[in-house]
Formats: C-alpha cells, sequence, structure tokens
C-alpha cells in the first residue's frame, strides 16, 4: 500500500511562496504542531455526534498512519505515539497522534488534530464558544456563558472560573499575535494532508533550531488588511460568527409584581428563607436547536483555528 501524492505545480509553487501552511511554534520550546484538519473518519464521527464506543482515537486512518511513519522512519527519522484525553459530550477520550523528530536535533514535529489543544482538558471550540458567547451577550454572566458551553458541547466541569481564564488567554494570544481584523469563518486555501506531511522532513532536514522554522515559515506571512474600528480586539477577531448562535438560554420576560401593604395589626408571616435565596433554573432551547447549533459552531471553529494557524502561527488559546 502507498500513498500517491497529487501533483500541481502551481499550487505548490503557491505554497512555497507564501509558506501557507498550518504550523504552531510553541514559545520557550523546539515543538512545532502541524494542525490536521482532515482527521480519521472514526474521530470525525465522534466530534460530529459525540458517540463512540472506543476508549482510543487515532488522528490518522490506520493504513495512512502505517505508511507515513514507516516512510519517515526510512528516512532516519523517529516516530513516536502521543496520548491525550480531553473531555466531550459527557465522555473522556484519548486522542493518539504521531510526533517525529530527528535524531541529534531537539526539534518535534507533532501531527495535532486542528480541535486539540497540548495539555487542555477540552476541545478548542468549547474554548471559542465560551469567549464568543460571554462578549455576543454583552457580558451579562460568565456563569450563563459556563452553562451554555457545559449543555452544548456536554462538558458539565466548565464553570465561570474556566470562562474567565479563557477570556484573559484569548485576549493575550490576540495581542501578541496582532490579530487586528475578524478571523475567516471560511476554510482557508491549504493543500491536503498528504501534501502538507511532505514538509515534515523538508522542516527536519532543513533546520537544527526552532528559530529559523520561524524565520523560515512565519515572517513571510502577508500584512493583513487595517482593523476594522469598533469593539474589543476579541469581539472583531470573533465578529464573523452568526449571532444567531448565542441564543441557546431561553429568557423569560421578568413579571411585575404589585406589592400590596398589610394593614392588619399582626405580627408579619416568616418569608421562607429557602426559597428566596433559591435561584431559577437556567432553561435552555431544545434538543434539535442544541445538535444544530452545535455542529454548526464545530464547523466554524475549525475554520477559525486554522485560519489563525495559517495567518498567524498561533493558536486561539
Amino acid at each position: 500500500m502507498a500513498i500517491v501524492l497529487p501533483k500541481n505545480e502551481n499550487w505548490n509553487n503557491e505554497l512555497e511562496k507564501n509558506k501557507t501552511l498550518p504550523i504552531i511554534f510553541v514559545d520557550g520550546a523546539s515543538e512545532v504542531y502541524l494542525l490536521i484538519s482532515e482527521i480519521s473518519e472514526n474521530l470525525e464521527k465522534y466530534i460530529h455526534t459525540g458517540k463512540t464506543t472506543m476508549d482510543e482515537l487515532h488522528v490518522l486512518e490506520d493504513g495512512q498512519e502505517q505508511v507515513m511513519s514507516r516512510r519517515w522512519e526510512e528516512m532516519g527519522f523517529v516516530v513516536t505515539y502521543r496520548s491525550q484525553r480531553f473531555c466531550y459530550m459527557h465522555r473522556s477520550v484519548a486522542v493518539i497522534y504521531p510526533q517525529i523528530s530527528k535524531p541529534g536535533t531537539d526539534i518535534k514535529i507533532s501531527l495535532l488534530p486542528w480541535f486539540m489543544l497540548p495539555d487542555r482538558p477540552y476541545p478548542v471550540f468549547a474554548y471559542i464558544y465560551a469567549v464568543w458567547h460571554y462578549h455576543s451577550t454583552e457580558k451579562k454572566s460568565q456563569k450563563e456563558t459556563a452553562a451554555a458551553v457545559g449543555k452544548l458541547f456536554g462538558i458539565s466541569s466548565f464553570n465561570k472560573s474556566t470562562v474567565s481564564r479563557s477570556i484573559k488567554i484569548m485576549e493575550n494570544i490576540i495581542d501578541l499575535a496582532g490579530i487586528d481584523k475578524p478571523l475567516g469563518i471560511d476554510m482557508p486555501k491549504l493543500p491536503p494532508d498528504s501534501e502538507l506531511f511532505e514538509h515534515v522532513p523538508k522542516i527536519l532536514n532543513g533546520f537544527t533550531a526552532i528559530e529559523g522554522i520561524k524565520e523560515e515559515y512565519g515572517e513571510t506571512v502577508k500584512r493583513l488588511p487595517a482593523p476594522i474600528n469598533g469593539g474589543s480586539p476579541v469581539q472583531r477577531a470573533l465578529s464573523g460568527i452568526p449571532a444567531e448562535y448565542s441564543k441557546i438560554i431561553i429568557q423569560e420576560p421578568v413579571s411585575v409584581k404589585r406589592r400590596f401593604t398589610d394593614m392588619r395589626k399582626r405580627p408579619p408571616r416568616p418569608r421562607n428563607k429557602e426559597n428566596e435565596q433559591g435561584q431559577k433554573p437556567i432553561v435552555f432551547v431544545n434538543d434539535v436547536e442544541i445538535r444544530r447549533t452545535r455542529n454548526a459552531f464545530i464547523g466554524i471553529s475549525r475554520c477559525l483555528v486554522l485560519n489563525s494557524a495559517v495567518a498567524y502561527h498561533t493558536y486561539l488559546f
């Protein structure tokens, strides 16, 4: 079995010219992440349905993984496999992805699925939704935002402190990366992952330090259009997301009750402090709307993540 790489000289020339690869550089480390958009069928199914009978899911299809590992090993590289668990749809599943390195150098290239953040317990679209929902609801309540994320993506442990941290992290990243325009919600023009894999040996054989990779692939990014005025940097970056996807909590109308003064000469009845302190449960839209919103937002997040990786070589979190 062999992988036939597509021949497209025009596209390859343009790729080499602009270095438009979904590569993430890790500051203070010698690790490079190459984001994979064409993930295995089992992993894709789990992301879109939340259902799987497996405890471990591989990023690449079995046949593709075996062929690429064998090719890289024949070139003298070392292929190891990393495992990371993440929580989604009331389950914890381990994702297995390959990491390629060259003996004698410190550089490592990990083939990471587009939705996974290293050492983070939740998929990236949960964090994106948290930050965007909070801003799109005019910063109403971090508690409600956390509840919305938990309902939408089946993550009961997502709380308001996670929302708060996510907002600060994203604000910092947008500032450091210089993201000064809305991120695209359409898929960037990327070659097939099989072509991206061809850059693994080019990077490992061509560089001995991550600084050289950054200079080659990161500094040639074209300057983007001028920033759009209005709103915070986070709001601008995520402004392409349709507002309708934030409306998964049903807001009940506030009823105004008329107060009566008790003119009778007797002690007032004691109030029920338990009911007084209790809060009304949050009411969500129906399950059909939840599924529709979840699938649509996952698709949008995929585009946001890859556009950020191509244009700025950075994660959003």
